[in-house]
């Protein structure tokens, strides 16, 4: 029996043992864990912020900040004015389309949102170079009304003769012709 109970206490006294060492293991661990983790983002974040204030770095964020303005500046200035309007908040199709061949500019003019009628177009020319297109269309159906006015003003670069401006329906569009002027 006493052989019995020094086994037990033993035994007991070998657990007791056990679990500390499992319990000091798993803690060791656990601190090791932690310890990487912190190595790891200190590494990280020094790199980083060394990366970010080294001069190299802030010049090539300078340049690349500079090559995306140049490049909205140029879509900007590429971009063909006058093809687009705003219609009660919406952008919509221009109805107006500007050419220009080797002896004068073609103005070509959609008939649709004026109703088909070129009678709902006034074209009025100024002494500058500029044509001036109003246009405008009633629609009433049942009770409501819906009106669409647009004015566009066009100045050319190239002299033209008004005078010698020919006007035309053709396939829903209203097309003038504007010669340029004999030098």
């Amino acid at each position: 029996m006493e052989q019995n109970e020094n086994q037990i206490e033993y035994s007991h006294e070998h657990k007791h043992c056990h679990c500390k060492e499992g319990c000091f293991k798993y803690a060791l661990i656990f601190f090791a864990t932690i310890l990487g983790a912190f190595l790891a983002f200190y590494f990280v974040a020094d790199y980083t912020f060394k990366m970010m204030f080294s001069p190299q770095y802030q010049m090539h964020r300078a340049e690349k900040m500079m090559r995306d303005m140049d490049r909205n500046i140029e879509k900007e200035l590429n971009r063909d004015f006058g093809r687009e309007i705003t219609v009660v908040g919406k952008m919509m199709q221009s109805p107006v389309e500007l050419t220009e061949n080797s002896n004068s500019y073609i103005v070509k003019i959609a008939l649709k949102p004026f109703g088909n009628n070129s009678k709902n177009i006034k074209l009025t020319t100024e002494s500058n170079n500029t044509l001036k297109i109003e246009g405008s269309n009633e629609i009433k159906k049942g009770n409501n009304e819906n009106l669409m006015n647009m004015m566009q003003s066009y100045k050319f670069q190239k002299p033209v003769d008004f005078n010698k401006m020919t006007k035309k329906e053709e396939r829903g569009n209203y097309v003038i012709t504007i010669p340029f002027t004999a030098e």
